[in-house]
């Protein structure tokens, strides 16, 4: 129904919804009045995953193992420090894949994501980003996904083909251990960050005459005292290590590259990388059942529409659309990207968004059954700007 016939109905007495019809007018409308404003992220690697903290805040995750918040409006960038892990030591040459996965909980009071190690876990608190916990001893490989179930339970999924449950501990005992002052916990986003700017700035500063003192320190004269002190003296936050309270293995699958939480059934959806969604009850991760995507090559994105009771399912070059109930394949929508992969998806209304591994963004419109179109009649996409590239021996062969 168009917001026409729902205006002009609306004088017969028919009393539709007015929200779910608007949401659908502007996810049609919306997508052609995009507009990209790019953001120089000087020498970074690739941004891998993000989420909005405020209409003016988004965090970011790289490829590099860098976490930082970007500034809409100013375009500064506030880097957070990853976390190390206490006790285990890291896994033999691992290579850095960088922070797959960025989750803020319900309530928008903790952030989880990946640490310094690339199978580990780190909690922090918003909007102030104090470090909580860091979550090590169960996964063996990269997390690739992460996804909350409330505000204190929490899944990741890796890369050693499993899944694990994680708790969090209650946030009036988490602000006791860490001494936390109540009124950074109830300011503002922009005030807390800002702080953590200016101490990052000092730290940084502090960091650099450090580096020029032991510079100009004679090889034959003994360090002075005073420079270890001056490095001990920089402000570190604590905080606490946890392990997982509950694991499971994926019996067919491998790799896993995504998870999703259905809290109308309460089912953990796992989805491997060789194309098989592992159905978990959450109670005690009890397997309800295995079901096989339509396509097997490089299955990466999961999401999930509880309106329309369907799984949008990313591969190698279609997304494919599961029945919630029967686990059966009902739409299999091919990219205009083929080959590139479905890197991420997202519902809004009756448009399915998907984003490529060309740096492309298409629009699917269900009602329609077709991809939206421009003015021109030439397919709708979005493309991302160049960004910056290392000229190496990859560059030069590719």
């Amino acid at each position: 129904m168009s917001v026409l016939d729902y205006t002009q109905r609306r004088l017969y007495g028919y009393r539709a919804p007015p929200d779910k019809i608007l949401l659908n007018y502007a996810s049609r409308k919306m997508p052609l009045l995009f507009d990209e404003r790019e953001y120089h992220m000087g020498t970074l690697n690739k941004v891998f995953t993000a989420q909005w903290l405020s209409a003016n805040q988004v965090v970011c995750a790289t490829k590099c193992n860098k976490l930082f918040v970007l500034d809409l409006k100013t375009g500064k960038q506030v880097f957070i420090p990853t976390l190390q892990s206490r006790s285990s030591p890291p896994l033999g040459n691992m290579e850095h894949c960088g922070i797959h996965s960025v989750a803020i909980n319900p309530s928008g009071t903790l952030l989880a994501t990946g640490g310094e190690e690339p199978h580990n876990l780190a909690i922090y608190r918003l909007p102030s980003f104090d470090p909580l916990h860091i979550g090590e001893g169960t996964h063996t490989d990269w997390i690739f996904s992460i996804t909350w179930l409330d505000d204190k339970f929490l899944v990741t999924g890796s890369r050693d083909s499993s899944v694990a449950v994680w708790e969090v501990e209650d946030s009036i005992q988490l602000a006791q251990q860490t001494g936390t002052e109540q009124s950074c916990r109830e300011s503002d986003p922009d005030s807390c960050l800002e702080q953590l700017h200016k101490q990052q700035a000092a730290q940084d500063n502090q960091g650099e005459q450090l580096h020029n003192q032991a510079a100009h320190q004679d090889s034959h004269v003994e360090q002075p005292h005073s420079l270890a002190d001056q490095e001990s003296s920089v402000n570190i936050p604590s905080y606490s290590t946890i392990q997982a309270v509950l694991t499971k293995k994926c019996c067919l699958g491998e790799k896993v590259r995504a998870v999703v939480y259905n809290s109308r059934s309460e089912e953990l959806v796992g989805l491997t990388s060789n194309g098989y969604l592992n159905v978990w009850n959450v109670k005690g991760l009890k397997e309800v059942c295995t079901a096989s995507a339509p396509f097997s090559r490089e299955n990466t994105s999961l999401i999930l529409d509880l309106d329309k009771r369907l799984y949008a399912v990313g591969s190698q070059s279609h997304v494919s659309l599961m029945d919630m109930t029967a686990m059966k394949c009902a739409l299999n929508i091919p990219s205009k990207d083929k080959g590139t992969g479905v890197r991420s998806i997202s519902f809004r209304g009756d448009v399915v968004t998907m984003g490529t591994g060309a740096g492309s963004l298409l629009f699917y419109d269900l009602r329609a059954g077709r991809f939206m179109d421009c003015n021109c009649g030439m397919t709708l996409r979005l493309r991302t700007g160049e960004g910056w590239l290392r000229h190496d021996e990859m560059y030069q062969e590719f």
